[in-house]
This record gives structure tokens, C-alpha cells and sequence, in this order.
């Protein structure tokens, strides 16, 4: 450990999170509850890897742009006239004023309302009103100073802008390789579509939880036992919890680079889920696939897989007690195109809200518990934790990390 996490952990502490399974503990309650953590995080998991933060679908023309605030920072996106979303630092760089204060549809130009400076949808001025005083004055009249909007690394895949701020991530699609080359074998991913309302509006769904982004992670994709217990759904499946009458498996678990998942058969949960009367996501709409997942892609993304569509979970960390969520589900054509689409999908959401405020309930149950005295670390069930045990020293190795270090 460097001397800046050495403030946060002691040692022992460190070395109980990264020790293996049977012996490990979690990681300390200043990890949920400290600002000082907080901060770290931001800079040593936050800022160097590929972060989540929007749909592509919020920008869904040329001209469309959105200002929206991450980790504290003010961000804009803007779909261009080559149809690519980019994301800038919503800054102008001459009043350090927004570039932009709200969203805009088909527009031709940003105009900042500051200094009334004009950028194009690719964040170059090409306006500065009176900089030098006359009327008739010229982008050129600003001589060796930058007028340009900042970009941010950003990349769209899956229906997500994923944006890097350090810039120094490995590229997309060798961070997103592990998750999907696993959930390709049974879900048609790149013949997916998100799910819109009858005003043709992406259908959204924003809500927040009490708790640290890592609380919820830790309960959303990756912890298979509470399912039998929290929810009403599983506690009246007669396969849940998921191991036979021998106490052997009925899951197969997934921990490759950033994919946290776990996999379930669905003969072997017909009698959990009720069928979707929609087409299947899976490579033949006729069939739904025969595998059904529920996936993290580390840090801030979770990804359930079933039947005729898939969930695209944003976790968004807001303050340490604090985690903002954006979801939207995900289809085939064939299905968006059917004539009770609406109703089905409404349907989905219905079930899923469910499944939510159950969640929420224990969520922030675990994230109180983490504020006693009498909590600091616990430990794990080597049967069914493998997956919070690996995310968590994910975690634990990018917080050791410092991307400052000439080491």
C-alpha cells in the first residue's frame, strides 16, 4: 500500500480483503461510509477505468445534446452530424461558465449563454462575439488560446456511452470482451434494441438508494443466496436456493477480468420465471435461450439476461451513502414491433420495479448496518460468495493503485 490508502486501512485489513475466500473478510466500514474513501475512489477506480453514464438513446438525433453531472463534474453529450454521441467537459473555456444549460433537439450549434461564445456539434468554436471588441471579429482573434470544448474519451457500445476519464483505459471492447463473449453464445446483443414508449421516448426508469455504489453492486448481479429470501418470487420457487436436493449447484459462476456473473439454466427454472410473451433475445426469436444470466461489468454496470430481453443497469456513485440508478431494457425488433409490445413491456417493469423495492429494503438495511459500532468487516460463505469476494478485491487492487505513481 502507498502512504495515501495506508490513512484509510491498516494492513491487516488489506490483507483480510485480498487473503482467499475461506479466511477473507470484506472490506471495512470506512470503505462505505468514508468521504475521505470516497474521494480515492474517484481517482483510482472512478476516473482510469471505463465508466458507464448515459444511454445513447437520450441523444437519439443529429444536433441532440445533453448536459448531465457525474462524480460531481458537469459533462455534456452530443450527437453529431456523423452520428457519433461525444462527450465534452460541459465548460466554456473562456468564462468557465456551462457551455450548455439544458437539452437540446436537432440543433446546428451549442451556444453558450455566458459570453454568447458558439462551439459546432464537435466542440470547436467557431464563434467568440466581440472578443476583440469589433463587431466583425473572428475566431482568429483569439491567437494561441484554445477555444475549444474539452473532450473526454467516450465510446458507445451496447446502447451505453461509456466514458474514460483519464484516458488511459484499455480500449472497449477489450474491457467489455469477457462479458460479451460469454452472453453472445445465447443472447442476440447486437440485435437488441431499447425499449421506447408510445411517444417514441426511451423508456428510462431513474431512481436512487441510501447506499454506497459497492452495497448495491454487491446485491444486484452478484449475490445469489439472498434471492430465496428477499424476494416472493423465489421464496415460492421450488428451485431456489440454487442447488439440487444433493445441495450441489444449479449455477455456474463467471470471473473473467471485469465480469462478475453468475448463469442459471432455464430448464432448470421454468417453474421461477413466468414466460414473456414476446420473441426471445436469443440468436432465434422462436426460442428463448436455453441459459439465462445475471452479470456486473466492474465497476458500475449490471446486466440481467433473460428471455425476450435484457436490463441495462447504470450505477451511478453520487456520495458515499448515496447511488443514483438508470435502467432500460432491451429487445429484439420483431418484439418491439409486435402489437402488445406496450403491454408486455409495461408488464416487465412491473416485475422488475418489484424485484427493486425489495432489494432497496435490504440494500439499505446492509449499507445502516455498516454505520454501527459493532460492525467492521464480515465474512463470506465460500459456497456462494466467490463473486462478492472477487469483486471486492477488484476493487481492493485498483484502490491500491496509484495512477500517479512513476512505479
Amino acid at each position: 500500500m502507498d502512504a495515501e490508502l495506508a490513512k484509510l486501512i491498516s494492513q491487516s485489513e488489506f490483507d483480510s480483503v485480498m487473503a482467499p475466500i475461506e479466511s477473507a473478510m470484506t472490506p471495512p466500514d470506512q470503505a462505505f461510509n468514508s468521504q475521505e474513501w470516497f474521494d480515492l475512489e474517484i481517482e483510482r477506480i472512478f476516473k482510469p477505468r471505463w465508466m458507464a453514464v448515459m444511454f445513447d438513446s437520450e441523444v437519439t438525433g443529429v444536433g441532440d445534446l445533453l448536459p448531465f453531472e457525474f462524480l460531481g463534474m458537469p459533462f455534456l453529450a452530443v450527437r453529431g452530424k456523423d452520428d457519433r454521441v461525444r462527450v465534452f467537459h460541459n465548460i466554456c473555456p473562456y468564462d468557465g461558465s456551462l457551455a450548455a444549460h439544458k437539452p437540446g433537439r436537432a440543433l446546428e450549434i451549442i451556444n453558450s449563454v455566458y459570453h454568447g461564445w458558439k462551439f459546432d456539434l464537435e466542440g470547436r468554436l467557431i464563434d467568440a462575439p466581440y472578443w476583440s471588441g469589433h463587431p466583425e471579429c473572428k475566431v482568429d482573434d483569439l491567437p494561441g488560446l484554445d477555444g475549444n470544448l474539452v473532450e473526454v474519451r467516450s465510446e458507445t457500445r451496447i446502447g451505453v456511452v461509456f466514458v474514460n476519464l483519464s484516458g488511459t483505459a484499455e480500449s472497449v471492447d477489450d474491457w467489455l470482451g469477457p462479458w460479451l463473449r460469454t452472453v453472445s453464445q445465447h443472447f442476440a446483443i447486437d440485435k437488441l434494441l431499447p425499449a421506447r414508449d408510445e411517444t417514441g421516448q426511451p423508456h428510462i426508469e431513474k431512481r436512487s438508494v441510501a447506499s454506497n455504489w459497492k452495497t448495491y453492486q454487491e446485491n444486484a448481479s452478484i449475490n445469489t443466496l439472498h434471492e430465496a429470501f428477499t424476494h416472493e418470487v423465489y421464496r415460492k420457487s421450488p428451485e431456489v436456493p440454487r442447488v439440487d436436493k444433493d445441495g450441489n449447484r444449479m449455477f455456474e459462476e463467471y470471473m473473467d477480468s471485469c465480469l462478475v456473473a453468475f448463469s442459471h439454466r432455464r430448464e432448470e427454472t421454468d417453474q421461477t420465471y413466468d414466460p414473456i410473451l414476446l420473441p426471445s433475445a436469443g440468436h432465434d426469436p422462436s426460442k428463448q435461450p436455453e441459459v439465462g444470466y445475471f452479470s456486473t461489468i466492474y465497476p458500475n454496470l449490471n446486466i440481467p439476461l433473460l428471455d425476450s430481453m435484457i436490463k441495462v443497469n447504470i450505477v451511478i456513485p453520487i456520495s458515499p451513502g448515496v447511488t443514483e440508478l438508470m435502467h432500460l431494457r432491451f429487445y429484439r425488433p420483431e418484439a418491439i414491433a409486435m402489437e402488445n409490445f406496450q403491454e408486455e413491456e409495461l408488464a416487465v417493469k412491473k416485475v422488475f420495479h418489484g424485484f427493486h423495492m425489495e432489494d432497496k429494503l435490504v440494500i439499505e438495511s446492509v449499507q445502516q448496518g455498516r454505520q454501527s459500532p459493532v460492525w467492521s468487516q464480515h465474512y463470506y460463505s465460500p459456497f456462494w460468495d466467490s463473486l462478492h469476494h472477487y469483486f471486492n478485491q477488484l476493487m481492493m487492487r485498483d484502490m491500491a493503485t496509484n495512477p500517479d505513481s512513476q512505479d
